[in-house]
């Protein structure tokens, strides 16, 4: 087999080498093996020739990969071929900007757009964009723009959630997101994630304020305070003998929630004086939070009640607290596993009389995000001005 000399559109020329091929494959999502095969193949094509263009190597690899794996896979490794297109955004009275794929991922996202229509929206929105704006978008042209092809791929009421948020992001009202659930469900990760896409900075956790105010009061005062959730049945006063019963936990959670409520309540209050929008998240923000909250004009308010539906799934979910967390305790969690269920039974039971939406969680992590997604947008759609589309 001669050697081959590929030559750039630059006029330099360098060896064909397949483990540069090879690379550029693995680089677009195709295994080692995957990529390895193609690279051979194009290799073989090309077995009588001594010079190539590098375009013409990009032909016979495109052309290779949509037999092989379809027009998206092709189409892929076109765009990282051709490397990044920039496309300015205009707008009056602020710095240059330029088109992000990422950021536009984000954005779909937030509106609970399924990841399989996302990939495909952030390849045709960037295709658009550099074949018929490559001297610049105004940005309402782009807002436009991408909710018609959201419209047009995934439905009006995906195309209405981007709407919304656009128009939530130009406003002054803060979003408050309020997190309950029985631990281990993931609450805090879940947390974690909805603060990176949605920019908030502001999270807390109402363990951290039960922390603070048992250093204020002592057990002596309320002892509910002083156990774990799942476990404040045992200070409750005339408890027969410190058994356990349903109604002794419900009493304890009840009273020691109580007491963190009030802590909730002054941090929303802060938040919509001081104009900030906030997550947060914990066992003691039970779904009946929303008999008392003062819902300012300004305000959107959304609360959630994260649940797993198998006793199995908890479980799981507390082991692998050994590996990501190991001085959280599984094993405390897993002998108190039965007060726990019964905790989230009393939960789900709220959620139901108050109207408030629950989330399954059946794998802790990324898998409820759209789902939450979802419901946040509606929220944000529904307090929205009315929508011309």
């Amino acid at each position: 087999m001669s050697r081959l000399n590929v030559v750039h559109p630059g006029g330099d020329s360098a060896p064909f080498l397949r483990g540069i091929l090879t690379r550029s494959l693995q680089k677009v999502g195709l295994t080692f093996s995957e990529a390895y095969d193609i690279a051979s193949t194009v290799r073989n094509q090309l077995a009588t020739k001594e010079e190539i263009s590098s375009d013409a190597i990009t032909e016979a690899v495109s052309q290779i990969l949509h037999e092989q794996s379809g027009p998206e896979m092709a189409e892929r490794y076109r765009l990282a071929k051709a490397g990044p297109a920039w496309v300015r955004i205009n707008e009056k009275d602020r710095d240059r900007m330029w088109f992000s794929r990422a950021v536009f991922r984000h954005r779909l996202e937030t509106c609970g757009i399924p990841e399989v229509l996302i990939e495909r929206l952030v390849r045709d929105i960037h295709e658009r964009l550099t074949r018929d704006y490559s001297r610049g978008i105004e940005r309402h042209e782009l807002h436009e723009l991408s909710c018609e092809m959201v419209e047009k791929e995934a439905g009006t009421l995906f195309a209405n959630y981007l709407d919304a948020w656009h128009r939530f992001r130009k406003s002054n009202r803060t979003l408050v997101i309020l997190i309950g659930g029985t631990p281990g469900v993931g609450k805090s990760h879940a947390a974690s994630l909805l603060a990176s896409r949605l920019d908030i900075t502001r999270t807390a956790s109402t363990d951290m304020f039960r922390e603070v105010m048992r250093s204020l009061r002592p057990p002596e005062i309320v002892p509910e305070l002083h156990y774990s959730s799942f476990e404040a049945w045992k200070a409750v006063e005339n408890s027969p003998t410190k058994n356990y019963t349903a109604k002794t936990l419900r009493t304890g959670f009840n009273r020691q929630a109580d007491e963190i409520e009030v802590a909730v309540h002054a941090l929303l209050a802060r938040s919509q004086h001081e104009q900030f929008s906030t997550i947060i998240e914990g066992v003691h923000i039970r779904p009946s939070i929303v008999k008392g909250l003062d819902r300012p004009p300004d305000a959107i308010v959304v609360p959630l009640l994260i649940t797993a539906n198998r006793k199995k799934t908890l479980k799981t979910f507390f082991r692998g607290r050994a590996v990501s967390a190991p001085r959280r305790g599984r094993r405390h969690y897993l002998d108190n596993f039965n007060a726990i269920w019964d905790l989230q039974s009393l939960l789900m039971s709220e959620a139901q009389e108050h109207g408030i939406p629950v989330v399954v969680n059946e794998a802790e992590g990324g898998h409820i995000m759209t789902r939450m997604f979802s419901i946040i947008s509606s929220a944000v759609l529904e307090a929205s001005p009315e929508l011309s589309r």
